[in-house]
């Protein structure tokens, strides 16, 4: 199966998102540059160089990727990997990763299984870290938001000779400021509840599912707490990111119908960049 990849200019420079989305039958979103996974719904060969993945709930089409991408790991010698996953289905995820090594006949996976929450930290590197946020599903759900971290000469020191500014950093003196920047925030499984969180909307790259496209649609999704078209052409007029792209639709919608409606009604009423991750899983 070819996966979509999209290429979305940020702050940062160029970020490469690579992946694929269909409700019920599997949301894979990797960003290669920070060999890190949003969700690993489905197996593909593009998960064994991941060496930090998210669940970010207990569905099956969120987690379907999970055994292979670490059995791939184990098997390939490619050394310990963290996997992030909510609390409360911490103890089953591990129970599950540890049943399908027993299956193998092999050692356990080198997985450092994390349990994370709400408003939890993960760094990744010097310059990016993750944090959480609850969504708006019918199930404990996670969203996430890739933040960068840069610092910058403070503006009265400009100008100082490197040898000075050696000097005050050696002293103890701080000579910069902390800039953070959320690039990319991802609202995984979620209802209209989520739109309360600014913070869940600030990024430059905002990936939404829209599950369901329909009019007579709009009941299934206040029932299973997913996003109607509706919604986003709602909240469509006031984001602020550069990019948005949508993923998770129904197989009650046809992907032709889901990008018409996207070019004919959301385009005309979001200032950004529009984009989907939705694929035909063979």
């Amino acid at each position: 199966m070819a996966l979509r990849t999209l290429t979305l200019s940020s702050s940062w420079g160029d970020l490469l998102l690579s992946g694929g989305s269909r409700a019920g039958e599997g949301t894979l979103l990797v960003l290669p540059q920070l060999r890190l996974a949003l969700d690993i719904g489905r197996p593909h060969r593009i998960l064994p160089p991941v060496t930090t993945a998210c669940l970010s709930h207990g569905h099956i089409d969120h987690l379907g990727g999970l055994a292979y991408w670490a059995s791939q790991r184990y098997l390939n010698s490619m050394g310990p990997a963290t996997l992030l996953v909510p609390e409360p289905i911490a103890a089953d995820v591990t129970e599950l990763l540890n049943l399908h090594a027993r299956l193998e006949g092999g050692k356990p996976y080198d997985i450092d299984l994390k349990p994370v929450s709400a408003a939890a930290v993960h760094p990744l590197r010097t310059d990016f870290h993750l944090e959480f946020f609850p969504t708006d599903h019918w199930i404990p759900t996670l969203g996430s938001r890739v933040l960068w971290t840069r610092r910058r000469l403070l503006p009265e020191l400009a100008g100082v000779e490197p040898a000075e500014l050696a000097a005050l950093r050696k002293s103890g003196t701080q000579i910069t400021s902390e800039i953070v920047t959320p690039l990319v925030s991802y609202g995984a499984d979620t209802g209209p509840g989520l739109f309360a969180n600014k913070r869940a909307l600030d990024a430059e790259i905002l990936l939404l599912e829209c599950s369901f496209w329909k009019d007579g649609d709009l009941e299934r999704a206040r029932t299973y707490g997913h996003l109607h078209i509706s919604d986003l052409l709602e909240i469509a007029p006031y984001l602020k990111c550069r990019h948005l792209v949508l993923l998770h639709a129904s197989r009650r919608t046809r992907l032709h119908e889901v990008e018409q409606i996207m070019a004919a009604e959301l385009a005309p009423v979001f200032g950004g960049q529009l984009h989907h991750m939705m694929v035909e899983w063979e």
